[in-house]
């Protein structure tokens, strides 16, 4: 055998290497997120059809009348026959928003047990770019009462990952659990476009929707350039 056949012989890949997985998430998490996503999801549809099927027409006068309750530059007969398609979209919008959450948390546990499977085999690592992103978002929804939550959701998520950029995984952990409440956002805003046009009054609620979706874009942009900024801190000080 020639020198340069023993040098590859020697470097060349092992028949039988050692299975090694990089594993920083232990699965039961991956169970416990999952569980209360779909917990939380199945509230939110349970809420949403309660409401579809409970309030009506004559409970909103009631309420309306009761409470004297007064909407800017609506009367009150305005006021209840622009809140009964609104109240229809808006209870329909958190029932799909829950439905959603309990289908995104059914694929994320299996994605996440394919993953392991094949890492357990392949070697490799279980921290793979959009699982991280989730453990980001989840932080970020679990210590949302802080202030700048997004920052700890999104250096989480790189510090989990750690051979992508720290600033692109942090902005995505930041856009997931915005994208959660996408559905929410466009049923309310057709329900204001419903509501406003039984009343005559349309390009109010034009308006209107557009003062929400701004808000909404705002939120966003906060959300994912918070999250960026805590993935770039990871990456710089980390």
């Amino acid at each position: 055998m020639t020198e340069v056949d023993a040098r590859r012989t020697s470097d060349g890949p092992d028949t039988n290497p050692p299975i090694e997985g990089r594993d920083p998430v232990p699965a039961a998490v991956d169970w416990l997120l999952g569980a209360v996503a779909a917990a939380v999801g199945f509230v939110l549809t349970a809420v949403g059809i309660g409401l579809y099927a409970r309030v009506d027409r004559t409970l909103i006068a009631e309420v309306l009348t009761a409470e004297n309750t007064e909407v800017n530059g609506l009367t009150t007969a305005e006021a209840i026959t622009a809140g009964v398609p609104f109240v229809d979209w808006f209870s329909a919008g958190i029932a799909v928003t829950g439905l959603g959450l309990v289908a995104a948390a059914v694929r994320f546990v299996r994605a996440r047990r394919r993953t392991r499977r094949r890492v357990a085999s392949e070697g490799g690592s279980t921290a793979t770019f959009w699982a991280s992103a989730v453990y980001g978002a989840a932080v970020t929804a679990l210590v949302s009462f802080v202030p700048g939550a997004g920052i700890v959701g999104g250096g989480l998520a790189a510090y989990i990952q750690e051979t992508d950029s720290g600033a692109r995984i942090g902005g995505v952990a930041g856009l997931v659990g915005w994208a959660l409440t996408a559905p929410l956002l466009v049923f309310f805003a057709v329900g204001l476009l419903v509501g406003a046009d039984a009343v005559g009054m349309l390009a109010d609620g034009v308006v209107l929707v557009g003062i929400v979706v701004v808000g909404e874009l705002v939120a966003l942009a906060f959300n994912v350039g918070v999250g960026a900024l805590g993935g770039y801190l990871v990456d710089r000080f980390v």
